[in-house]
């Protein structure tokens, strides 16, 4: 697999990478428990140091690192901001117009491969900027990730593993990330709740989570959680893992689960066994910073603000994880991952917009809603 394939798809995107709407049920917004003050200060200005980080290193054709996917992110850890973002909206513009340029005739946009994970990002971005010239774009583009679907189209029957997911292209299998970035652009894009997308995406998340009430693969384990794509896990073997299992769960509420749905509480069942902002559960430090995003993009859509662990340990996941991403800041406002730079998470725009983001989510009490 190419360095650069596994960018955002271990990842980005996206990203997460970052849902305005789920079908898990929120506390409302008044009932959501007050962070501490002294976490939300803390956390606001670490976002601080991070945005400012982006934006000294946006390129002047708009783009962060030349790559449509690292950009789209970068922009979104701007719009995504608690209050009004629009100080920053010089940024996101450059970057919207960066990318748009790259849109192809057949809806998709990305520059030289990926091409599902970066139109996906891209759509995303577009609809958070609420512009109306990016309509058409949106459009096309989530026509393209629905085609993109492996289904009856490419000729793959409902039996095959890689049904109802997605690949880097037509040829390639399906996997999770992939998947997850997909359904999250569709579903922020307002694709309607009866499209038969839902259903077969479903299908092919059951086929990577370990669980065989619902996994009919012979494969299947029982601890909830989940893999990268079926019979495979990076943590070895079919072994679940920290990002993926968050990426599994925020792939079931964009597809219209409940949280009360067995597949879903049996995810966070896992979570809830391997909870800690130390490390990827099952990765170590790979992916770590993708794994921070997806964990509070996951966590608040569950609605808790306390994380109750099964030895009944209770956890304030939000006051967790902006300590340890605040002991992880460079002076510069950057977040790099040294320890294991594979996945391309030795790139400090990329780190920094995943990091970004996280704490939008912490902050932010309508993001998600």
């Amino acid at each position: 697999m190419k360095t650069t394939q596994l960018i955002l798809t271990s990842v980005v995107v996206v990203l997460t990478i970052v849902v305005a709407a789920t079908a898990f049920s929120q506390a409302p917004k008044s009932a959501w428990p007050a962070m501490n003050s002294s976490t939300r200060r803390n956390a606001q200005e670490s976002l601080n140091k991070g945005l400012e980080y982006l934006r000294k290193n946006q390129k002047p054709n708009g783009s962060w690192d030349m790559h449509e996917g690292i950009t789209g992110l970068a922009a979104l850890a701007f719009m995504k901001q608690p209050g009004d973002w629009k100080k920053d909206q010089a940024y996101a513009d450059k970057a919207l117009k960066y990318i748009a340029a790259l849109a192809k005739s057949d809806g998709s946009i990305y520059s030289k491969d990926m091409a599902a994970v970066n139109t996906a990002i891209a759509i995303i971005a577009f609809q958070q900027s609420g512009k109306p010239e990016y309509r058409a774009l949106i459009k096309k583009g989530q026509d393209y990730l629905v085609k993109a679907q492996f289904d009856e189209g490419e000729g793959i029957k409902p039996s095959d593993k890689n049904y109802g997911g997605i690949g880097y292209d037509d040829e390639s299998r399906a996997d999770l990330s992939n998947l997850h970035h997909v359904l999250e652009a569709l579903k922020e894009t307002s694709l309607p709740q009866d499209s038969p997308v839902w259903d077969k995406a479903i299908q092919f998340i059951q086929r990577t989570q370990n669980r065989k009430a619902s996994n009919d693969q012979s494969w299947s384990g029982e601890d909830g959680g989940f893999v990268y794509m079926p019979g495979m896990s990076f943590s070895g073997g079919t072994k679940s893992y920290g990002s993926m299992t968050y990426a599994g769960l925020l792939s079931y509420s964009y597809s219209n689960l409940k949280k009360t749905d067995n597949r879903v509480q049996d995810a966070y069942k896992w979570i809830r066994s391997n909870y800690t902002v130390d490390e990827n559960p099952g990765l170590g430090k790979t992916t770590l910073y993708y794994y921070y995003m997806v964990f509070a993009k996951g966590l608040r859509v569950m609605g808790d603000s306390i994380v109750t662990d099964l030895k009944g340990e209770k956890h304030d996941w939000r006051d967790d994880l902006v300590k340890k991403l605040v002991s992880l800041q460079h002076p510069e406002g950057y977040w790099v991952n040294l320890d294991d730079p594979s996945h391309w998470q030795d790139n400090k725009v990329l780190v920094t917009a995943f990091t970004s983001i996280a704490l939008d989510y912490v902050l932010n009490d309508s993001v998600g809603s």
